[in-house]
């Protein structure tokens, strides 16, 4: 699982840096919790990735319709804002879930099933094909979106896209590293690739080492003797925070070399 999210959410996390769609991912994140919490009350496990990707369609068509506004931050807030509040609305109403809730936002990488996980690759896979398709018309938008729009290419299909493959990264680990957590997946490799990269290209294959480096150092750390259990998903979520320092001080460091 840690693998295919490290390729996967690095290859999304790419676009999603070269967009400034940081705020995005953060919505959709927050944003498929409801349908996870409906998932888990009325299908148990097997049921929160159909859950969360119910409730990831009406993400996509929110964000993406918000994206043609002037002021997206505020809309791209509302929309976390409701659907997690909505989320614990029902966990609460429902069923008494207080004792679960670190379990749904947090995941419980180690207890996953082999049917949740064929569920998370084929999740995973959609993802990868629809980044893929549509890579150079992401990129085409991300350096100048005015002159991709004056070369004929419909915006809003493009964002549904890159919305699409950021939902279904999500949808795919909610059940696995939860839904707080899946937020570093996305983001940090990106962000820690374009310290050290000057192209795309290898801005890419650099996110995508990040990415799966640190899934093994996070299950390295967690198979530590220590006096206490080490959480998994915490442990790989910290191990891509140190890779992305690692980046910072690497980048700092060129500067010096170059100024010298």
């Amino acid at each position: 699982m840690l693998l295919v999210l490290g390729i996967v959410g690095a290859l999304v996390g790419v676009i999603v840096n070269l967009r400034s769609l940081e705020f995005n991912a953060e919505a959709t994140v927050h944003g498929v919790f409801p349908g996870i919490v409906v998932g888990a009350l009325f299908g148990g496990v097997d049921a929160i990735i159909p859950g969360a990707a119910f409730v990831a369609v009406f993400i996509v068509v929110a964000l993406s319709i918000i994206s043609r506004r002037r002021n997206t931050e505020a809309g791209t807030a509302v929309v976390l804002t409701s659907f997690y509040a909505l989320g614990m609305v029902i966990s609460l109403w429902k069923k008494d879930m207080s004792g679960q809730l670190e379990a749904l936002m947090f995941g419980r990488l180690l207890e996953i099933r082999d049917d949740v996980l064929l569920q998370s690759f084929l999740v995973c896979l959609l993802a990868a094909i629809v980044i893929l398709v549509s890579w150079r018309r992401q990129i085409f938008f991300a350096f100048d979106r005015v002159g991709a729009q004056s070369a004929g290419l419909n915006a809003t299909v493009v964002d549904i896209l890159i919305n699409t493959a950021i939902a279904a990264v999500v949808v795919a680990v909610s059940s696995a590293i939860g839904v707080l957590l899946v937020i570093g997946y996305i983001v940090i490799p990106g962000a820690a690739a374009r310290l050290l990269c000057s192209r795309v290209s290898t801005m890419t294959v650099v996110a995508i080492l990040i990415g799966v480096l640190g899934g093994w150092l996070g299950l390295y750390a967690m198979a530590l003797d220590t006096q206490r259990p080490i959480s998994p998903q915490a442990a790989v979520a910290l191990s891509i925070c140190v890779l992305y320092s690692v980046a910072f001080l690497l980048r700092g460091l060129k500067q010096v070399v170059v100024r010298s």
